[in-house]
């Protein structure tokens, strides 16, 4: 079952294709969402990080801020 949560300032949302989440770890993706905090620029990072590993796949990602 899913849990329903109201968004509040600073949450941070990330969607993205499978070529985003096969191709990085967990633990990349939680560093790049928490340590950068512009979410243009985590989307490069995230994109890049994705393309260096050998992603096999189209990456496609969207990072948003609640503010």
């Amino acid at each position: 079952m899913h849990e329903l949560r109201d968004a509040g300032p600073g949450d941070r949302y990330l969607l993205c294709s499978d070529g985003l989440y096969t191709a990085i770890t967990f633990d990349v993706l939680r560093d790049v969402m928490t340590t950068i905090a512009d979410p243009a620029d985590a989307v490069r990072e995230l994109v890049d990080r994705a393309n260096r590993s050998g992603g096999a796949d189209n990456v496609a990602c969207v990072v948003a801020l609640v503010e």
